[in-house]
């Protein structure tokens, strides 16, 4: 590496250089970028996970740092970077090559970095130190702390830096209400449950007006109740230039085996919102790379209170049935995550069915759109009919259910089952807490109105929405609840038709859907 440093020191003292030259400088980069790249690996391979967890560390790999930075536009003006959650400084390298290699010829260069574990220090302060040898205005500073800590205490004070670029892959750790971490994020407005929404909101809040910040981060945020105060303020705060898609869960850090999906998020502070920029690719070389531009209206719906991001994907397909189709609330009906945590109520609860005690249904209990009970496996299959804990049983009637957790292998996130009493002889039911249940006032849905559900809640369409602000593989109650529905006389007609079939596919619930919301809409668009 000092070797590759020492030619480009003679090649950089020039505002010129020709081709032989600049293969020079490129070739340099490149094997930097490669050592770089190997202190990478040997880190994940050599720390326990243990470890890695604590800091809540995931290292980036040199292609997407690479990429990440070629979405800051071209400036000749100083630049003041912030890197928290630093690591070995991968983002910070990366975005020093392409000064470098596009010479940007800035007046000054200073980057912020900070990270809390102290292995890695010396790798930071170190790969840091390669812009010193080849640019004579650029400085660094590298902080062994709690990043959060100690900007929060000099934001307080309005004592804090101003940066011009933010380049980051916060750490990923949830953080409990009552810690340190929630008190010194509120300090910059905002209220957040993981340490990477913490990281952003405090890295938006040090950055000038017109300034940019480059992410790589969790897609969890697009969707449900406990992020939408990061979505609030990232809409309150910044405008949204680009977004990148990961086509594949696994893609981004494979060699940690991370199966959460992340994306790429370009945003401007104090800006105002145009038309966004989505790209997408299959691998972190960006090879395959496709880009698509998108009015900001269609990823965050005007009329959505819940702010959720819906991110097209590259092969979504498109539906015209926006004004066929109403908000959850004009069902009528309702939708909450079940009522039983079954480590609460042990007592309680029966591996097999015995006198005085009730269903108590789990997602195993559910296969082929329907209720299989009781059912031999591990888990309890009845609860007892106690005072104490009545009120969390539904009475016997028609429900439909959707698991709360969908497996890796499954095609689709959304899968629905019918509950019937006549399937199930029985006064009551209990769900367990990892199930979704729809219900009329925690009571019975009628049989056509759940038929209905089925139909619709198992079609390509919805899943095709849902997967729109949904990264991972959890499907919340709040999520059901924000998706789009045929009207309850719809619903029922569909219920009625699904009753004339004996086996349930998908063909049949897409077909039996596109039957009711338009005689004119062709099957081969779902």
């Amino acid at each position: 590496m000092q070797r590759c440093l020492s030619c480009m020191r003679l090649l950089l003292r020039s505002n010129e250089w020709n081709k032989p030259e600049k293969y020079v400088i490129i070739n340099a980069m490149h094997k930097i970028a490669e050592e770089i790249e190997k202190t990478r690996l040997s880190h994940i391979a050599e720390t326990e996970a243990s470890h890695k967890k604590n800091f809540g560390q995931y290292l980036t790999p040199y292609p997407i740092a690479k990429y990440m930075v070629t979405l800051f536009p071209k400036t000749t003006e100083a630049l003041n970077i912030l890197d928290p959650g630093a690591g070995i400084g991968t983002l910070s390298c990366a975005f020093l090559e392409r000064i470098i290699s596009e010479k940007w010829n800035n007046p000054n260069i200073k980057i912020t970095a900070y990270d809390l574990d102290p292995s890695i220090i010396e790798f930071l302060n170190k790969n840091l130190s390669i812009g010193k040898s080849y640019l004579e205005n650029y400085g660094y500073t590298v902080f062994n702390t709690d990043f959060l800590e100690r900007t929060s205490f000099e934001y307080s004070f309005n004592i804090n830096e101003k940066f011009s670029h933010v380049i980051m892959n916060p750490p990923y750790k949830k953080i409990p209400t009552k810690s340190s971490a929630r008190e010194y994020t509120r300090t910059f407005g905002l209220e957040t449950v993981n340490l990477y929404s913490a990281f952003v909101g405090a890295a938006i809040a040090q950055l000038k007006q017109g300034g940019y910040l480059s992410a790589i981060i969790p897609r969890s945020f697009c969707n449900g109740a406990y992020y939408k105060p990061f979505r609030e303020f990232i809409l309150k705060n910044c405008s949204i230039k680009h977004i990148h898609l990961f086509e594949s869960r696994n893609t981004a850090f494979k060699e940690e085996a991370v199966l959460q999906e992340n994306i790429i998020i370009l945003l401007q502070k104090g800006t105002k919102q145009e038309s966004i920029d989505i790209s997408y690719s299959d691998n972190i070389n960006f090879s395959d790379i496709s880009q698509k531009k998108f009015d900001f209206e269609s990823i965050i719906k005007p009329e959505d209170k819940n702010m959720y991001f819906n991110i097209p994907t590259p092969n979504q397909k498109t539906f015209y049935l926006d004004n066929l189709l109403f908000p959850f609330q004009e069902t009528g009906i309702s939708v909450s995550t079940g009522t039983i945590v079954d480590f609460r109520v042990k007592d309680f609860i029966r591996q097999t069915p015995e006198y005085n005690t009730i269903p108590l249904l789990y997602p195993i209990h559910f296969r082929n759109f329907k209720t299989q009970w009781p059912k031999q496996s591990k888990k309890p299959n009845s609860i007892v009919c106690e005072e104490k804990i009545e009120n969390m049983f539904f009475p016997v009637g028609y429900y439909v259910v959707v698991k709360r957790f969908s497996t890796k292998e499954e095609k689709k996130r959304l899968v629905a089952s019918l509950i019937s009493p006549e399937d199930i002889r029985t006064d009551a039911f209990a769900f367990e807490n990892h199930l979704n249940v729809f219900h009329d006032n925690k009571q019975g849905l009628s049989k056509n109105l759940a038929y209905g559900l089925v139909v619709w809640l198992n079609t390509s369409f919805l899943d095709s929405q849902f997967r729109l602000f949904s990264g991972h593989t959890q499907v919340n109650a709040t999520d059901l609840r924000n998706l789009p529905y045929p009207s309850k006389i719809q619903l029922h007609k569909m219920g009625e038709k699904l009753q004339t079939y004996n086996t349930w596919q998908q063909e049949i619930f897409d077909n039996i859907a596109l039957e009711y919301l338009n005689d004119n809409y062709t099957a081969a668009n779902f």
